[in-house]
């Protein structure tokens, strides 16, 4: 009788165990119980190039093994002429339901062009541009129309990075992938960052075999997965390949089973090294000339050339002493950068525009500091760097250094630059807070940009500010101030600044100190570059990128605290 009466209590216990995990599985990842479609093409046997590739079909089959695991409803196709790729995206199309996740991947070739990016089916005959757009599909509508199917996640997965095939009549492809413009909800990696190709390939991929080696370990979320992917290949490849990730999620994905959670999650642990002890008081530079906030160029021609500007401007003393007043311009070395004292004040953080941007709040600078007026240089970071403290030296891809401002460099590099700048000084030098660089790029305006409402033309480097030098930095300073008399707050280089990254701005900081706590193995960046749409210029526009990584848009400006 008891045995009888047991049984009954024992599976009355074991489903509501089994439904009680369920739903908390489900409370950790709201995406765990929606359908998930895959597509994962691996082309290989183009005609044009030297030889078959070795990775594709390795890579395709690996990846389908284990995204079934992960119960994805997985399509795999190798060798695919234009017709049959497109066949192959539209059948994946229409699988896909509102709420649900999608993810495609493709390894082969691929090739840019006015700043897209193009996969390639094997069938390609490319002798021109228009070609590529002909016989190419591309990535952003793939992502526009898992998007438009209503997928709540869309992860993209590109192996294409890879020497032009087609380059014994056709030259003109940059190299590389283009920046891939994504809808909000993307997950997204390729095999190196844009703009640069793998070499030395062997016959299998260290990308996918990283990938799926971090796709086994439980308990961590897709963006997780990518990060230790990256970590991985570049170790494995002595730092000669690195892969670039991007995330707008706004919900966590696993591609196994999310893990138990009681209670809330620790705080993560903020790795970065101490900030240098102050130095004891030393005597305040002596002003150079107040800065002139520049009116906007009309839109006939534009501003005059750094060079023109340098030669106009009075001469600028090294050092000195003396008051430090809104506006006042000085360097504390010959080899410092330009600082502009920025005055006290309050202002608006924020917007509306993106979730990144919310609340808007009021924030209060109490009390001025110094901000470098432009970007800091190569020739400047060139001197941290013949000093020995900074032991990276960037590659300038070919565009030139000297007024150019630094870029390919981490969060972590610019960490070193500021101390290296302390040490030198004995001053407090150190990278702006969010809050201070928001405010110091508004210069008391409330709107997107600085000089107005809308982009205009040519006030600014990025894809579609107008007179953009061919996707690529130029000189600091080339553009008008503005009313702060700091150059190039929009575009140019994304700077970087000393917080954590956090998706939105509920907890933050009440002042405007940097917020220390959150994701911080990422860092916010601000501003956009010379490779952002303009949307991404504003001055409440955010990014987050990995602060041991380098990329070739990122670079930084510095405060330095004032006595």
């Amino acid at each position: 009788m008891r045995i009888r009466l047991f049984f009954p209590i024992f599976l009355m216990v074991a489903t509501a165990f089994v439904v009680l995990t369920a739903r908390a599985q489900q409370q950790n990842d709201p995406t765990a119980a929606a359908p998930r479609y895959a597509l994962l093409i691996g082309n290989a046997n183009y005609p044009d190039a030297a030889a078959p590739l070795a990775p594709p079909p390795k890579n395709v089959r690996a990846l389908a093994e284990e995204l079934r695991r992960s119960a994805f409803d997985v399509d795999v196709r190798e060798n695919l002429g234009r017709e049959e790729v497109q066949r192959a995206i539209d059948a994946f199309k229409q699988k896909i339901r509102p709420g649900s996740s999608a993810l495609f991947f493709f390894s082969g070739y691929a090739l840019q062009t006015n700043r897209q990016t193009f996969i390639m089916p094997v069938s390609a005959q490319v002798w021109t541009e228009n070609d590529i757009r002909r016989d190419g599909v591309s990535i952003e509508a793939v992502l526009s129309d898992m998007n438009s199917r209503g997928a709540r996640v869309k992860i993209l997965i590109i192996d294409a990075s890879r020497p032009n095939p087609y380059e014994r009549r056709f030259r003109a492809a940059p190299a590389g992938l283009a920046t891939i413009d994504a809808p909000p909800g993307t997950l997204m990696i390729s095999a190196v960052a844009p703009g640069r190709v793998i070499e030395n390939e062997g016959e299998t991929s260290i990308f996918v075999s990283e990938l799926v080696k971090e796709m086994r370990t439980p308990g961590l979320t897709a963006e997780e997965v990518f990060s230790r992917t990256r970590i991985g290949v570049s170790r494995v490849s002595n730092g000669e390949q690195v892969p670039w990730v991007s995330s707008s999620l706004v919900d966590e994905f696993y591609f196994g089973q999310s893990p138990p959670r009681v209670g809330a999650a620790s705080p993560p642990i903020d790795t970065r090294p101490p900030p240098p002890p102050r130095p004891p008081p030393a005597p305040a530079p002596a002003p150079v000339r107040p800065a002139q906030p520049a009116a906007p160029p009309p839109q006939a021609s534009p501003p005059p050339p750094q060079a023109q500007r340098e030669a106009a401007a009075p001469p600028r003393p090294d050092a000195g002493g003396g008051g430090q007043r809104a506006g006042d311009v000085f360097r504390d070395c010959r080899e410092c950068p330009e600082m502009v004292v920025v005055p006290a004040g309050e202002f608006d953080m924020g917007s509306n525009d993106l979730e990144f941007e919310k609340p808007i709040r009021r924030i209060a600078i109490a009390k001025p500091f110094a901000i470098g007026r432009r970007e800091v240089t190569f020739e400047e970071w060139d001197q941290c760097a013949a000093s020995g403290a900074c032991t990276y030296r960037p590659d300038d891809r070919g565009q030139g250094r000297g007024e150019r401002p630094v870029t390919d460099v981490s969060w972590r590099d610019a960490k070193a630059y500021v101390t290296w700048l302390s040490q030198k000084t004995s001053q407090r030098y150190r990278l702006p807070s969010e809050a201070e660089w928001e405010y110091a790029a508004r210069a008391g305006t409330k709107t997107a940009f600085w000089w107005g409402r809308d982009v205009g033309s040519r006030f600014a480097n990025c894809r579609e500010c107008g007179g953009n030098a061919g996707q690529q930095t130029v000189a600091t300073g080339s553009f008008a101030a503005n009313p702060f008399g700091l150059f190039d707050t929009s575009g140019n280089a994304a700077e970087w600044v000393e917080d954590c990254w956090n998706d939105n701005y509920r907890g933050a900081p009440k002042d405007s100190s940097a917020w220390t706590s959150g994701q911080c193995g990422q860092r916010v960046l601000r501003g956009g570059s010379f490779d952002s749409q303009a949307r991404y210029v504003r001055s409440s526009s955010r990014f987050r990128y990995d602060a041991d990584v380098r990329y070739y848009a990122n670079g930084f400006r510095v405060v330095r605290d004032l006595q």
